[in-house]
């Protein structure tokens, strides 16, 4: 919601109804957590990238806070419930080779990572390499195709016969082809950053939503509104969006009056709270537990 829930029924496997969205703020992350741990349901973070020509220490130090923002609220709530975090591709391309900011941002705490790639063999062959790697720790893959519906399940068999299958493929502005696109991926979870579908993911075939408009409902209502002409400002200087500009000013957020983050972390909790409604996620942690539990039997 940028928060939301999600579920990976383990590292590489994700159960249907899982939501997520980008938190860059504590108090967010906070308001978050607690309602997945009202709901009883799966928790997703998601870190939004900034712009594409942010890169270097700053971006990192961003990330390893964030990181260790939420397992420690996480902790102190107490939220036991299944918890990932997704740190979200940069949506004009990067300054930072993927290879490079991947592995950077598993080193932050990243249990899933995205990469946007077209479905030339080019690109495909780029992708899997930097896949190669994710897959092999056994963390969350998500593909951000560029391109329709054909294009995104071409880069999913490519990705598959290199050996990188990704746990997830998002398909934002082609639901309509998810029924369709389920079937031929088999396994491969389909994920879609449209909020107005909550209602009808278990029918669309639609196990993950990443949603930003929770958080930046509640934060428009909670900051003063020079905060937000901030975010707007930077938004529009650098084609990015609202959820990209509150990750980049992830410290202004952090440092809001004890008066605005109360706000935020309410309205944020009251935000998922809804969305787990109108998904059908309440409840369905202990399923996902169970998933999980299913997939490692006897392991030592």
């Amino acid at each position: 919601m940028p928060c939301g829930w999600s579920g990976p029924a383990g590292p590489r496997k994700r159960c249907r109804g899982s939501e997520g969205g980008s938190c860059p703020a504590p108090a967010a992350i906070a308001g978050f957590a607690r309602a997945a741990r009202d709901a009883s349901a799966p928790l997703i973070l998601v870190r939004p990238s900034g712009a594409a020509d942010e890169k270097g220490p700053e971006e990192a130090r961003d990330d390893a806070a964030f990181a260790d923002a939420a397992f420690r609220i996480a902790g102190d709530l107490p939220f036991f419930g299944p918890l990932a975090l997704l740190k979200e591709p940069p949506r004009a391309g990067s300054a930072v080779p993927d290879s490079e900011r991947i592995q950077r941002e598993v080193e932050s705490g990243f249990t899933g990572v995205s990469l946007a790639a077209a479905d030339t063999q080019e690109d495909a062959r780029n992708a899997a390499l930097t896949a190669s790697a994710v897959c092999q720790m056994e963390l969350g893959l998500e593909i951000v195709p560029l391109g329709g519906a054909r294009a995104a399940a071409e880069l999913a068999r490519q990705l598959r016969s290199r050996g990188a299958p990704p746990s997830a493929v998002r398909i934002t502005g082609m639901e309509d082809d998810a029924e369709s696109l389920s079937a031929e991926l088999g396994d491969i979870a389909l994920s879609t950053a449209t909020e107005s579908v909550a209602l009808e993911l278990p029918r669309r075939r639609l196990r993950q939503l990443v949603a930003s408009g929770p958080f930046l409902r509640a934060l428009q209502k909670a900051v003063a509104q020079e905060t937000w002409d901030v975010l707007q400002a930077w938004a529009d200087e650098k084609g990015a969006t609202l959820d990209q500009s509150a990750a980049r000013h992830q410290r202004l957020l952090r440092d809001l009056p004890p008066d605005a983050q109360e706000r935020l972390e309410a309205l944020c909790c009251f935000e998922a709270l809804e969305l787990f409604r109108r998904a059908g996620a309440c409840g369905t942690s202990a399923r996902l537990i169970a998933a999980v539990a299913a997939l490692h039997q006897g392991d030592d």
